[in-house]
């Protein structure tokens, strides 16, 4: 063998501790023969400490790799089943709310337990209500109307109340619990008493409430005055926060435009409904001009000085001819009549 020379197989195997006992000689053989081989053969076994230290670290990231592997593996494993677990969490949660959207189209809107109680409370309340407005509506009495055009007219109502309109005035009357009527114009009342049922007037702002009495309200729209006139009984007076009470004989006023109710001083000469006339120390010619525009007829004096006779009497549908009469025997005249035309002579007061 040459001192220089070796088998690399036999120093692989040597080196890497394969090497039989013979091999083994052979390269000790040759390692003593030049401080070269020596020198070989360290490098052989450094390139194989090296190699084994690679070899090893291979290993060592192979296993690691193996082990991240396993790892990732079992997390995959891990993550999947989280994930199916949070599918079927997710399919089971879907299916209640599933279920409570089925269930909600069937009965409505899902919402708070309270609130559907307060719900169902409301509308058992709206159902209630519609029901007693619809038994009110049903309940109600129909109101009745009455209206006069260029004539006085003279109408019974329902509660055996009387009422006569003026000339262009009209009234809707509901008889219910209240008896309540709405006037546009002038009318007389005698108003039938019924403790249990008020007999209500509304004409416009002004209120007049009674339970049995004869009064007369005039509320022309064209006016600025609604007046309330009591001719017997009592008769309560609302406008607006102003309230009076009446009695028979007094007036009472309220002013439109200054929205003021107010006591008023009764006129001489006043007419009830139809031909109720009542005088109280009225001058002779307001009496006849009254009776004039009453009975369309002519009332004259052949002696002036009777204008300033002063006349207390009331008449309650009366003939003209039976009211003159009376004047004349109060005031000793003498009463003469030609055609719609009456004339009174006397010496006056």
């Amino acid at each position: 063998m040459d001192q220089n020379s070796i088998d690399s197989n036999l120093l692989a195997r040597y080196v890497a501790g394969e090497a039989n006992a013979l091999q083994r000689a052979q390269v000790e053989a040759w390692v003593r023969m030049d401080a070269g081989n020596a020198q070989e053969l360290d490098r052989w076994q450094r390139i194989w400490s090296y190699s084994v230290a690679g070899f090893e670290a291979q290993a060592a990231e192979e296993r690691a790799w193996a082990q991240g592997a396993e790892a990732e593996r079992r997390a995959w494993a891990i993550g999947a089943e989280a994930e199916a677990q949070a599918r079927l969490m997710e399919d089971l949660a879907w299916a209640k709310v599933q279920g409570h959207i089925a269930e909600a189209e069937g009965q409505g809107r899902v919402i708070p337990l309270n609130r559907v109680r307060w719900q169902r409370w409301a509308a058992a309340a709206a159902i209630v209500g519609g029901v007693l407005l619809a038994a009110r509506w049903f309940i109600q009495p129909r109101a009745d109307h009455y209206a006069s055009a260029g004539e006085v007219l003279e109408a019974r109502l329902k509660d055996s109340s009387s009422v006569t309109l003026s000339p262009a005035s009209s009234i809707e009357a509901r008889m219910g619990r209240t008896r309540a009527i709405n006037l546009e114009g002038e009318a007389y009342f005698d108003v039938r008493r019924d403790e249990a049922r008020p007999f209500v007037i509304a004409a416009g702002d002004v209120q007049v409430t009674v339970l049995g009495t004869a009064f007369t309200v005039s509320a022309y729209d064209t006016a600025d005055i609604v007046e309330v006139r009591v001719r017997s009984g009592r008769v309560h007076v609302e406008a607006g926060m102003d309230t009076l009470t009446l009695s028979a004989g007094q007036h009472a006023r309220y002013r439109k435009s200054r929205h003021v109710l107010e006591r008023a001083p009764a006129p001489p000469a006043e007419v009830w409904g139809w031909r109720i006339i009542h005088f109280d120390r009225a001058p002779l010619d307001e009496v006849a001009r009254q009776l004039e525009r009453i009975y369309k007829v002519d009332v004259v004096f052949t002696n002036p000085r009777l204008a300033r006779c002063t006349l207390t009497a009331e008449f309650d549908d009366e003939p003209i001819e039976a009211i003159l009469g009376v004047i004349a025997d109060t005031f000793s005249l003498t009463l003469t009549r030609n055609g719609n035309s009456y004339a009174l002579d006397g010496e006056g007061c």
